[in-house]
């Protein structure tokens, strides 16, 4: 760990209470141009960093970002429940580029390719993932199907969730707690917690950042 980095929030969270824990492999889905992915980077430059970014606009600042710090590979791939071609709203380098939905018009349209997280963890032959951070605007819940069946070699993960029904743009959080719940997940801690900006804002939390850790890390023994 580099002592004079500043440690993302969630990465000094979980080092202040697993003292011996040390992110080896971290896998930033959703990458955007690498803002996360450098944060991770610059505090363990020892661990090895996949990031991907599908959108053209975005994979080159990324890539860019990545010859600056050697742990971290760029991969212009878009990660979800399927293989395939897919088409994505980009709009430049945007944070909020997503995959193209029905309801989506057809200018800004993109076609990227598309694999499942468990296909680039026997790609890459990675044995285990220390942290998987998601962000892909609304399709988290595809993309946490497509690592499935390397979740119990997980230790942490992160994902976006709507924290209330009227937020159709993100994940409801109780499908995700659900599912990484049968996964073997238990809620660690919520980040960025944000209320509702739009309409110059409403007093509801529109989305927050759930982490969760596997329980293989937890002694629960004699807790209830």
């Amino acid at each position: 760990m580099n002592s004079t980095a500043k440690l993302p929030m969630q990465l000094s969270d979980i080092t202040a209470r697993l003292p011996d824990w040390r992110p080896q492999v971290i896998f930033d889905v959703g990458a955007n141009v690498g803002q996360t992915a450098s944060s991770f980077a610059s505090a363990f430059p020892d661990a090895i960093i996949h990031a991907f970014e599908p959108v053209p606009a975005a994979f080159r600042k990324l890539a860019s970002v990545a010859e600056g710090h050697p742990g971290i590979t760029a991969h212009n791939k878009a990660l979800g429940k399927t293989r395939g071609a897919v088409n994505m709203v980009a709009k430049g380098a945007s944070a909020a580029n997503h995959l193209a939905t029905d309801a989506d018009p057809v200018e800004n349209l993109v076609e990227v390719e598309m694999t499942t997280g468990a296909d680039m963890v026997a790609e890459l032959g990675v044995d285990r993932i220390s942290f998987l951070k998601i962000d892909t605007e609304g399709h988290d819940f595809d993309v946490l199907i497509g690592f499935a069946p390397v979740l119990s070699r997980t230790d942490f993960v992160q994902v976006e969730a709507s924290m209330n029904p009227y937020n159709r743009t993100h994940v409801p959080f109780r499908l995700l707690e659900d599912f990484l719940r049968h996964e073997g997940f238990l809620l660690f801690r919520f980040y960025e917690q944000t209320f509702e900006f739009k309409k110059q804002g409403r007093p509801v939390l529109r989305r927050t950042n759930p982490v969760f850790i596997h329980g293989s890390l937890v002694d629960l023994s004699g807790i209830r």
